[in-house]
């Protein structure tokens, strides 16, 4: 269920005139006063059913126990190596690449009113992606992930920094438990980020140490969408290579 509900916003598209509205706002504060009309547009069928050559979209389903340690104190995550066709992407060089990325999962509401004074206690948890960036290594990688959880848990607002090729950045895509955004580069700089961490931040299961979830793991499913407008680049080929998906012909493929 968690992949259900995030392909019918991960394939959503936005028609002509919203796009010209959303992608007229220069501001990242604009652009989600935009989303907030009209979400992620209109859901597209063709678009949950298939890849094409120069468009394709896998599906991560996982499950891992975000906390660990007396007093939860251990956070764990996981590090998702993405299959894309590096040599492909350093050959396009400057030219613009679309990476969409749909996070979905489930939480257990707290039925306590003090959920409402209390970001973290009507969650039972919350969980966040990231993309490595195109120079960090990934003990830097782990350890920036590992900083912004912490500073997402005390209540202040996480630094902008490195979200500035994202639609809507990190600060307005993590709320509730549905989170996408849609990163626009080139394809150089995308095949030197080829690693995406989920990683957990606390709700009233870590805060308040109830026994009955210490040990509960969280399931997820995380969509990745790669795309770009040069139709005669065929990024599928290479990827189902890799993960071992029968290559029927060179036309669009159902998966």
């Amino acid at each position: 269920p968690e992949t259900i509900r995030g392909l019918l916003t991960h394939s959503a598209d936005w028609t002509p005139t919203m796009r010209e509205q959303i992608m007229g706002r220069t501001s990242l504060t604009r652009r989600v006063q935009v989303l907030k009309r009209y979400g992620w547009g209109v859901p597209d069928a063709p678009a949950v059913l298939h890849s094409a050559r120069s468009a394709v979209t896998t599906v991560t389903q996982d499950e891992f126990v975000p906390f660990d340690g007396p007093d939860y104190s251990m956070r764990h995550f996981r590090l998702h190596q993405l299959p894309w066709p590096a040599d492909v992407l350093q050959d396009l060089g400057v030219e613009n690449v679309e990476l969409r990325v749909t996070l979905s999962y489930f939480i257990e509401p707290s039925a306590a009113r003090r959920g409402w004074r209390n970001r973290y206690a009507y969650a039972s948890h919350g969980l966040r992606f990231e993309l490595r960036g195109p120079t960090e290594t990934t003990p830097e990688f782990i350890r920036r992930v590992n900083r912004r959880a912490a500073v997402e848990e005390d209540g202040r607002q996480r630094s902008a920094g490195g979200s500035i090729s994202w639609m809507i950045g990190p600060n307005q895509r993590n709320k509730g438990s549905l989170h996408q955004d849609v990163w626009s580069g080139s394809g150089a700089e995308l095949a030197r980020s080829a690693v995406i961490a989920v990683h957990a931040v606390g709700g009233w299961w870590k805060n308040n140490l109830h026994k009955g979830r210490r040990n509960r793991p969280v399931r997820y499913a995380l969509l990745v969408s790669l795309r770009t407008r040069q139709k005669e680049i065929d990024l599928y080929t290479p990827i189902a290579a890799e993960l071992g998906v029968p290559v029927i012909g060179t036309t669009t493929i159902e998966i």
